[in-house]
């Protein structure tokens, strides 16, 4: 019994925290993550496992990871081959979309995306004016 009334006030005490949690600056923005493949306007490479993109019409910035290396050779203004799967345009999740660089006259480089973040304004506006898209 004693038991079950420490389970019981830990998720009081869960429930309670779960708002401050929600209103932290370094989360990623609220709402849906999902984006449209078609509205992609810009890219940038952060470094060799980030890129950033710039999607209209609200000018909402994702930061793309990917799990391992593969922008290390690529500059920002390489093309991107991005083929949704799934039949759809719509971006919700790294298994949403297959992800090619373009890398100067060789082949494409394969990207496994690992995660998709949604930017807030201050985390773009935080970013160094060369990698915002």
């Amino acid at each position: 019994m004693q038991r079950l009334i420490v389970l019981a006030s830990a998720a009081i005490l869960c429930a309670a925290a779960a708002p401050a949690l929600a209103a932290d600056p370094a989360k990623p923005a609220a709402g849906p993550q999902c984006f449209r493949v078609s509205q992609i306007q810009n890219h940038t490479k952060g470094d060799a496992k980030t890129l950033y993109l710039s999607v209209k019409p609200k000018r909402q910035v994702y930061r793309l990871g990917m799990s391992g290396s593969c922008l290390a050779g690529a500059n920002s203004s390489d093309p991107l081959v991005l083929e949704t799967v799934g039949g759809t345009d719509m971006v919700c999740r790294p298994l949403d979309l297959d992800l090619k660089v373009k890398v100067g006259a060789g082949g494409l480089t394969p990207c496994i995306i690992k995660d998709i973040t949604r930017l807030t304004p201050d985390q773009v506006a935080a970013l160094p004016p060369k990698v915002r898209p």
